[in-house]
């Protein structure tokens, strides 16, 4: 009797508590700023690790502001899957794209602080680690998938993938994903660098962008990319450089009247690990992961063919023409003289000549 007493009184108490600290939710403000969203979109909770009985599981989040339903998505989910079934359940990958947990480069910071396991990306690492490098990513320097593949597998840059690793805890997992190639889509026709002289090309804000593009004759505005459509609709651009996959998305098909096919970057995304979880993890799950994220890019690397085609008929449905004989060479003789002074003031980390000798060497 005297226990049943005693467990009454301590559910009474525990009942005043609860409602002393707030039981009433309709006292709770969300604020203002905060959008609803679909539940299973929410930002992810500090992430725990249970023991199994077979050892550790581990349960990581995977940020990336690229769309939901976009090809490189569906990669970086299968990946997801993949270390899933690769490592018996032990490992459970969440990702999160559309920017939902972080920016671009602040995802990257947290990679590298420690405070996310994996962001998927572009180029963001070698602007913010290797900026004496940026010439990689530069207009109409490497214009052909296999020649920036090998680039990016040749002992030079993987001496500077090795120093993202050590020096800022950014782990290259699996090196590039292709997503596309950069290209020009205007209303007025472009067939070679002069016919670019005056042309309004919308930019994005990197300071080496608008450079690279200036040089050729074109007039660069900043335009962020959800004004793009209007910006073609009011003539404040005429042009714009992204990938189709990218541009299409944007609707710009119903508002541009050419497809220049310069194919003047290779768009790559990767997937960037925390490298001190990568080293702390067993040899049979750095494998496994490794083999999770090589596995989705070969797995997912026809789909973005089909999606660049798909985008390109929808520009020729549109009523766009294609235009095909581009004179590549002229954009990159006008380049010429801008990157010469660029390796002598800001990529110093190799010389003008070497660096051509590289990409030449890789387009053997």
């Amino acid at each position: 009797m005297k226990k049943r007493i005693t467990a009454i009184l301590l559910t009474a108490a525990m009942a005043i508590s609860l409602a002393a600290c707030g039981g009433d939710k309709g006292s709770q403000e969300t604020p203002a700023s905060a959008p609803e969203s679909d539940p299973k979109e929410e930002a992810p909770q500090e992430a725990e690790e249970t023991p199994a009985p077979s050892g550790e599981t581990y349960s990581w989040n995977f940020s990336t502001t690229y769309a939901s339903g976009s090809v490189v998505v569906q990669m970086y989910e299968r990946f997801a899957e993949l270390c899933n079934e690769y490592t018996d359940g032990a490992i459970t990958v969440s990702v999160f794209p559309d920017g939902i947990i972080a920016s671009e480069d602040d995802a990257l910071a947290q990679v590298s602080s420690g405070e996310l396991e994996f962001c998927g990306t572009g180029t963001a690492p070698i602007f913010t680690y290797s900026a004496e490098d940026g010439w990689f990513n530069s207009p109409f320097m490497i214009t052909d998938l296999e020649t920036y593949k090998k680039v990016y597998d040749s002992d030079y840059w993987l001496a500077i993938r090795e120093g993202w690793a050590t020096d800022h805890n950014v782990l290259d997992l699996c090196g590039p994903f292709y997503r596309g190639m950069r290209t020009l889509t205007t209303s007025r026709e472009v067939k070679n660098v002069s016919d670019l002289k005056g042309v309004k090309l919308r930019m994005n804000s990197s300071a080496l962008w608008n450079a690279a593009w200036q040089a050729c004759g074109a007039t660069t505005v900043p335009v962020a990319l959800s004004e793009l459509y209007t910006s073609f609709q009011t003539g404040v651009v005429d042009a714009t450089e992204i990938p189709l996959a990218d541009s299409g998305l944007l609707n710009i098909p119903e508002v541009a009247s050419y497809v220049v096919q310069t194919n003047h970057v290779c768009e790559c995304a990767g997937i960037f690990m925390s490298n001190e979880l990568f080293e702390s993890l067993p040899a049979e799950y750095q494998e496994a992961v490794r083999k999770a994220g090589q596995d989705a890019m070969a797995e997912c690397e026809s789909l973005i063919a089909d999606e660049e085609a798909t985008w390109l008929q929808n520009y020729i449905d549109a009523g766009a023409t294609v235009v095909e004989d581009v004179d590549i060479e002229s954009f990159r003789e006008a380049s010429d003289a801008w990157w010469q002074e660029m390796f002598a003031t800001e990529w110093t980390n190799i010389s003008y000549e070497d660096c051509m000798a590289l990409i030449e060497s890789c387009s053997e």
